[in-house]
């Protein structure tokens, strides 16, 4: 299997993309959660072990875009 290099770029990313617009402060347990996800697809990397680090990559880019869209619409006041 693969190398998920694409997953785990695109999780990044996505995490970078949440915290440019605040999830760190809006949506910040949503943020936590795809940090700790991403921490568990590096480690299952490093470990070797490509599906578990896949998956736990698309997790945390889900995770990511979800903080971003939250924090977006707390700083347009859409939430409570």
């Amino acid at each position: 299997m693969a190398t998920p290099v694409q997953e785990m770029s695109d999780a990044r990313q996505a995490i970078k993309a949440a915290d440019d617009v605040g999830a760190d402060h809006h949506a910040a347990t949503t943020l936590q959660s795809a940090q700790d996800a991403m921490a568990l697809a590096s480690r299952s990397l490093d470990s070797g072990d490509y599906e578990q680090a896949r998956m736990a990559a698309s997790v945390a880019k889900a995770l990511a875009i979800l903080a971003r869209e939250q924090a977006m619409a707390s700083a347009r006041g859409e939430v409570d």
